[in-house]
């Protein structure tokens, strides 16, 4: 009985989603999949024990990171991950010896991530029209696997550290604008907004190690890796320099590092909602939570993400041990915390004041709306920005 109320649970949920338009929603799916995943965590606290509530956290961790992905990149990652919680479902038993999960629970959890992810699967391939289930699914596979969607024709590649590495040369002219994605991000992530900025300046994005089209990383990923391997990408692209770089999120640490270690090649510098070096630290003196990522958080990331993860502590030592803030003109760019700002907003816009402080004569600039991926979310302000920032350049150089 408990399989039956459980799969017309999840039918009900979705008729009425479906019915009232909440389908339309892209957050509804991926919210089911957290909730649904922080049972078993509920459960572990009503018994009483802290070593089942770890391990059905580690669990609760990789679902949560699943449904982050999926409502960023495609929610058939969200189809695949409620059919993985449904097999889950049904070796729980097995794994961990939770003693507050009610008999019932797995038959009845099991059937209603299954008859989810059906509705889920029925809906998105219904919008994609003719494309088949099938092929959609062995997409979202690939793109698990490679952390992008299929690769441009005009993609090039470098060989550095042993590895190759993708990378793309937009437009032409100077000011050279290099892209540097965040993290768990490849170049994809400017896919649409580069080619509005190559309208009259030369735009270079790549792939990190471990991203999209470059090859598989080899240990920790740190700021001196990523120097090494933008070198190797910048001398394979045979643009001359200087450049200006555009770090978004951590790849503001990678361009603040390439920048203090090559400040002869880069004639300006953009950081776009750039993590500050010191932000963690400020974050767990707040007392507030999440204030870093960790490997577990990233199990669905691409492996480039794991590894820069695991090096984050190395980076942010070596952005922090730069000792001068250089000459080239800076530019910062962060989201706007709203009117009433929650603790963590708060703390992060006074993190992007300061990061701008550090830069003497540096530009602070707050986009009019949006969240942590301004060039995606306020693209023609974004746009309007650099260009801006790009013409003051060019008039230097």
């Amino acid at each position: 009985m408990s399989y039956f109320i459980g799969a017309m649970l999840a039918l009900g949920v979705a008729g009425f989603a479906a019915l009232v338009g909440l389908d339309r929603e892209r957050g509804l799916y991926p919210t089911l999949l957290v909730v649904i995943a922080t049972y078993y965590d509920l459960f572990a606290i009503m018994g009483g024990s802290m070593p089942v509530l770890g391990a059905e956290t580690m669990g609760l961790v990789a679902f949560v990171a699943a449904a982050a992905l999926g409502f960023r990149k495609t929610l058939w990652i969200v189809v695949l991950a409620l059919a993985g919680h449904g097999m889950f479902d049904a070796v729980h038993g097995r794994l961990i010896a939770n003693p507050g999960v009610p008999a019932w629970w797995p038959g009845f959890c099991l059937s209603f991530d299954l008859a989810a992810a059906a509705c889920l699967a029925w809906r998105l391939s219904r919008a994609a029209g003719k494309r088949r289930l099938s092929a959609g699914i062995l997409a979202v596979a690939a793109m698990t696997a490679s952390g992008c969607s299929a690769a441009p024709k005009d993609v090039r590649t470098a060989q550095v550290d042993g590895h190759t590495v993708a990378f793309r040369v937009l437009g032409s002219g100077r000011p050279v604008l290099v892209m540097i994605s965040g993290l768990g991000d490849g170049m994809s992530s400017f896919q649409e907004v580069a080619p509005e900025l190559a309208a009259g300046v030369t735009v270079i994005v790549y792939d990190r190690a471990g991203y999209g089209g470059s090859g598989p990383v080899d240990g920790e990923r740190d700021a001196k890796a990523a120097v090494r391997e933008l070198s190797g990408v910048l001398a394979a692209s045979h643009v001359r320099g200087p450049y200006v770089l555009l770090g978004h999120s951590l790849g503001g640490l990678f361009a603040q590092a390439y920048a203090a270690a090559h400040p002869e090649q880069v004639a300006g510098l953009i950081l776009e909602e750039s993590r500050p070096a010191d932000f963690t630290r400020r974050c767990e003196a707040a007392r507030l939570s999440m204030c870093a990522p960790t490997v577990a958080m990233m199990v669905m990331s691409p492996k480039g993400a794991q590894a820069e993860v695991a090096a984050l502590p190395a980076t942010l030592a070596q952005v922090e041990a730069i000792a001068g803030p250089g000459s080239a003109p800076v530019l910062v760019l962060s989201r706007h915390a709203g009117t009433s700002p929650k603790p963590m907003d708060a703390l992060w816009a006074q993190a992007q004041d300061d990061l701008a402080s550090a830069y003497p004569g540096a530009q602070h600039n707050t986009a009019p709306g949006g969240g942590h991926y301004i060039h995606k979310d306020a693209r023609p302000w974004f746009v309007a920005q650099i260009h801006a920032f790009l013409v003051q350049v060019g008039a230097r150089h």
